[in-house]
């Protein structure tokens, strides 16, 4: 566990390092988006958008870059004020350069680390939570939210995997899916807190 605290912590900082080195302009994050054929799964917008009209509370917790996020959301018009993001920050000078990156650095080893000093962990307590991760370890962050039920969905990406995702996860979705079944998961949810019916 320690060494691949250790590892992950190495190669993000050399990652970062050359985007400094690099002088990496903050203006290019669109431009780097739409070559890289970056795409949210298919149905994340409706379930943001769903999320936000009965004010459900969604945190996204991320290894990724936070400005990345942030842009392929506006992008997709689904950055909603119900919507939280937890990621590596990016750190620019007066023109827009980037000089550095804010620690501690979130990588997937790091996580429950980072999540168990965040103030966002903190201060919040939910009734129900509704967890979606492509990882074991996201599993943990439940962990640090005070809750009354949980519900996890695990997106597994690999066959050799099944086994240990099926036993630990509520809902596992195989390969690469979109959100559908979340989707309906989330209607049968909200029906039944609207009255309508019983799961």
């Amino acid at each position: 566990e320690d060494f691949r605290k250790e590892r992950d912590h190495l190669w993000f900082t050399k990652i970062m390092k050359c985007f400094v080195d690099a002088k990496f302009p903050k203006s290019l994050i669109p431009d780097m988006l739409e070559a890289s054929r970056c795409r949210l799964r298919s149905g994340v917008v409706q379930f943001l958008k769903v999320a936000h009209q009965h004010n459900i509370p969604v945190l996204i917790f991320s290894g990724g870059i936070k400005d990345v996020i942030d842009a392929l959301l506006h992008r997709e018009g689904c950055y909603f004020d119900n919507i939280s993001i937890i990621s590596n920050r990016l750190i620019y000078d007066d023109n827009g350069t980037m000089i550095g990156t804010e620690e501690p650095y979130i990588t997937a080893s790091s996580k429950l680390e980072v999540a168990r000093e965040d103030e966002y962990f903190k201060r919040v307590i939910r009734d129900n939570v509704l967890l979606l991760g492509d990882m074991l370890s996201d599993l943990k962050m439940a962990s640090c939210v005070k809750y009354t039920e949980l519900l996890t969905v695990g997106f597994c990406n690999h066959d050799k995997d099944k086994d240990h995702y099926s036993e630990n996860f509520d809902m596992l979705l195989m390969g690469n899916p979109g959100f559908d079944r979340v989707n309906e998961l989330l209607r049968q949810i909200l029906d039944v807190e609207n009255g309508k019916t019983e799961l």
